[in-house]
């Protein structure tokens, strides 16, 4: 054992001899520490979750506070894992799963889209909604409907909540309503106030509104194809006769049944997405004439239609009965199933088709046929009247002709004579006309056209269907002609 001299000794001789010169030498990172390292940008972020205490900031406060600081950050660490939460941000990331999302944002940057998983993806919706990484509003707009336009052939879940969010993001930041048409349901608030406004709707615009909210689509059927006027004009009329009905008989409107009616309820902007509120100014912002949204002490109301948007399946059954009933009309050679039909409907359907087939018969009867087949036949016997004419006119001298007769006029308020007078009295009271046809010398055809333009004055309308057999008297002028006649 050294003596107590010795090591003093020993000390002394340590203490000359030259301290050891350290230098620079590089810090050498295996790929797993690689992995494992976090940028000091990421730590100092991190850090601001802590700023002024945790608790006195929300998660939407700290994630945009977080996002504006690594805004411009760039990445170039990708991660293989999952990332799932319900309600992603930076804090809920872990270090690894951090930089692979800002390393999967910089591709995404540089054009490069990527699958991933749908946490991440939702973060970037959150980044663009909170104005991070976006010029302005207008530009923030633009990169969430690209993301959605091409992110959505990769993983259509993006759709779930974006278009909702789209909506909120351009009412909130007051940006043309023209940005809504791919995002808000305009086309079914269109069509709904058309169906709504049914007493001023034509026949096109209330078949169009009918087709797109209906789960039937008639347009698709056998009959449609070969009667789409008379399909058309007996839907419309089934339409507004049922709409007319609700109004009188049930408490609500045929629109307020099968869609909802029309109140306000608060509101609250971005739900379920991770975004800090910003202040607003009070105003109201108009969707469409069913939509729009009052901001008032930075608190928002919804005005519209609450209630399933989209095609309805109960006036989808209504469609489909009057596509049954129009077949079993008309003999349809293949009639529709369907479910029994309320007596209400069927009475209002068939009573629209009625009305429909007696226009179908007026119109009919209106109408002029020539047949142009026959003209030169008429033609060739007028020729061959003229030439006998002429050849027995210088032949033989005949006496003066009578002067001729005019025909009777009879008292009546049209101006029938009395042959026409009589041929409508006949038929008034269902006896045959002809003997006194016979005798007149006058065709059927002829008659009847007299009578009917004489008549149209007052009707307005022709009075005889005449399909070249028997003349039929219309039901609706029938028991004035009496009255002035018998």
């Amino acid at each position: 054992m050294a003596t107590r001299e010795e090591w003093i000794a020993e000390l002394s001789q340590k203490i000359r001899q030259p301290a050891h010169v350290y230098s620079d030498e590089p810090i050498l990172f295996t790929a797993n520490r690689m992995k494992n390292y976090l940028p000091e940008k990421c730590r100092e972020m991190r850090a601001l979750a802590f700023q002024g205490g945790r608790r006195s900031l929300t998660s939407a406060e700290i994630f945009l506070k977080q996002g504006k600081f690594m805004e411009d950050f760039e990445d170039d660490c990708p991660y293989d894992g999952e990332f799932v939460r319900y309600f992603p941000t930076y804090e809920s990331m872990s270090d690894r799963q951090l930089r692979g999302y800002f390393t999967w944002r910089t591709r995404l940057r540089h054009g490069t889209l990527e699958k991933t998983s749908l946490s991440f993806a939702y973060v970037y919706i959150y980044e663009l909604l909170n104005g991070i990484g976006a010029v302005d509003a207008a530009d923030g707009y633009r990169k969430l409907r690209s993301f959605r336009e091409e992110y959505r052939a990769l993983d259509p879940q993006i759709d779930r909540y974006l278009d909702v969010w789209m909506r909120d993001y351009v009412i909130c930041n007051e940006l043309d309503p023209a940005l809504l048409e791919d995002v808000a349901d305009l086309w079914f608030d269109r069509a709904l106030s058309v169906l709504r406004s049914w007493r001023d709707a034509d026949d096109d615009a209330l078949f169009e509104a009918v087709c797109a909210l209906s789960t039937y689509q008639i347009t698709r059927s056998r009959y449609f194809r070969g009667q789409e006027e008379k399909t058309k004009t007996v839907l419309c009329e089934t339409i507004r006769r049922l709409s007319e009905y609700c109004e009188k008989n049930r408490k609500y409107t045929l629109t307020d049944s099968f869609f909802g009616r029309m109140f306000s309820t608060p509101y609250t902007m971005f739900y379920s997405a991770i975004v800090s509120p910003q202040p607003q100014r009070d105003r109201t912002y108009v969707v469409s004439e069913l939509c729009s949204f009052t901001c008032k002490d930075n608190k928002w109301t919804c005005t519209r239609v609450w209630g399933k948007h989209g095609k309805n399946a109960d006036l989808g059954a209504v469609v489909r009965a009057v596509d049954a009933l129009l077949r079993e009309s008309d003999g349809f050679a293949h009639p529709l199933k369907t479910d029994a039909i309320p007596k209400y409907l069927q009475k209002i359907i068939l009573d629209a088709i009625s009305q429909a087939q007696a226009a179908q018969r007026q119109r009919a009867a209106r109408e002029v046929r020539i047949d142009l087949s026959k003209l030169q036949g008429i033609r060739d016997a007028a020729e061959v009247t003229r030439e006998k004419l002429i050849v027995e006119e210088e032949t033989e001298q005949e006496p003066e002709p009578e002067a001729e007769k005019t025909p009777e006029r009879a008292e009546n308020d049209f101006g029938l004579d009395a042959v026409e007078t009589e041929v409508l009295r006949s038929l008034l009271q269902h006896r045959d006309a002809g003997e006194t046809l016979r005798e007149s010398g006058r065709m059927l055809s002829v008659v009847v056209d007299a009578i009917n333009e004489k008549c149209f004055d007052r009707f307005g309308d022709t009075v005889l269907v005449f399909d070249g057999e028997t003349p039929e008297l219309l039901e609706d002028y029938e028991e004035e002609l009496k009255e002035m006649l018998l």
